[in-house]
């Protein structure tokens, strides 16, 4: 059954972006993977990134960790354009025109895409974790799983006795709820199914006591009984650890029932950020509408709350981020769109508290 997270945030923010963008090359031309973002997130509260695939969702993980600038600088050398290359090693080219990371990551008062490289790595999977994307290949298939999971606390903690090692190791295996880790702690990963190996990565990213967690598409490889159970392991993290969490998916369901603020992002912008139960039962955003009547479950949601919802969907496919429409990125695909929309970029401005969004008719619209 599907519940909406309405725990209230707590404390001062821990994780400030503003106005990040992060391009990288490709044959066809420079992609706009995160374009102009600006959110926040405060401690010990989870904030939820929902849009379609391709939006941009995992890029802005990878930015706040560190690590898309060397994904950049990998697809600038595999596309051999030494015009790409130049870019890159001069920085001569305006940002919005060059690819790479610019704008403001602050983490705990430290700014991720200005300190040393070094500095950074003293604080990923310490202080900042990332549980990544796409099971098939985030655990190395050439070492147990007991030697993955006690890397973070290897790499961060000079002094550790291996004896102490392994009991902190089965403890988070246990914490996450893996079967047997006593006697599966020397297994490959092959043996582990992909609830399993899902537990896995979230151990690992909590063993050396982060801060912050990013989980990026957590349950989209499983299948629905995995999926529950891998929400109620993130819950008891959420709620027990005392972290914060930037939840990213495709499934508004997931967002829905982990998120107290979830930010909509199409096509590398946020269009609207907000309280979740304002963005599901209350949407203001064109495509925030189209995203919530597209689900059954957030449509019969809405339908309790004394709403009349239709079940459609939303026209047209995304744009490709290489060629991005004038305008608002999703006039194309607006049942709303005028011609404002076609000729201007919508500010992305705060219209009530808490409550941001991108649209040139916030106020001016109605669900017929």
């Amino acid at each position: 059954m599907l519940r909406l997270g309405v725990w209230m945030a707590k404390g001062d923010p821990i994780l400030v972006v503003e106005n990040l963008r992060a391009y990288y090359p490709s044959k066809k031309g420079l992609v706009r993977a995160v374009d102009d973002v600006s959110i926040v997130v405060r401690e010990g509260e989870c904030v939820g990134i929902l849009g379609e695939s391709g939006s941009g969702k995992t890029s802005l993980a990878l930015s706040v960790m560190g690590l898309f600038e060397r994904i950049a600088r990998f697809s600038a050398g595999a596309s051999n354009d030494p015009e790409l290359m130049r870019a890159f090693r001069e920085g001569k080219k305006p940002l919005e025109e060059r690819p790479g990371v610019s704008g403001k990551v602050i983490f705990r008062g430290q700014d991720m895409l200005s300190i040393p490289e070094d500095e950074r790595v003293k604080i990923r999977g310490k202080e900042l974790s990332l549980i990544p994307q796409g099971l098939g290949h985030a655990l190395n298939p050439q070492h147990s799983i007991g030697y993955q999971t006690a890397e973070p606390v290897e790499v961060h903690e000079d002094e550790i006795r291996l004896i102490e090692l392994k009991r902190k190791v089965l403890e988070y295996l246990g914490i996450v709820q893996l079967a047997d880790a006593g006697l599966r702690y020397v297994m490959d990963p092959s043996t582990f199914s992909g609830g399993e190996s899902q537990r896995i990565l979230i151990a690992m990213a909590l063993i050396a006591g982060p801060y912050m967690v990013i989980a990026d598409e957590p349950t989209s490889a499983l299948d629905v009984t995995m999926q529950r159970q891998i929400l109620n392991v993130l819950g008891m993290v959420r709620d027990d650890f005392d972290v914060s969490l930037l939840l990213i998916s495709h499934d508004a369901g997931v967002v829905a029932e982990l998120s107290n603020r979830v930010a909509v992002m199409y096509c590398g912008k946020i269009m609207e950020f907000g309280p979740a139960v304002k963005m599901f039962h209350e949407p203001d955003h064109p495509y925030t509408m189209g995203l919530m009547s597209s689900f059954p479950t957030i449509a019969m949601m809405q339908m309790k709350a004394g709403k009349r919802p239709r079940l459609r969907g939303i026209p047209g496919d995304p744009p490709d981020l290489t060629e991005i429409p004038s305008g608002c990125p999703f006039n194309p695909r607006c049942r709303f769109a005028i011609d404002i929309c076609r000729e201007q970029v919508p500010e992305y401005r705060e219209v009530e508290t808490d409550h941001w969004i991108r649209c040139h008719r916030y106020g001016d619209l109605s669900e017929e």
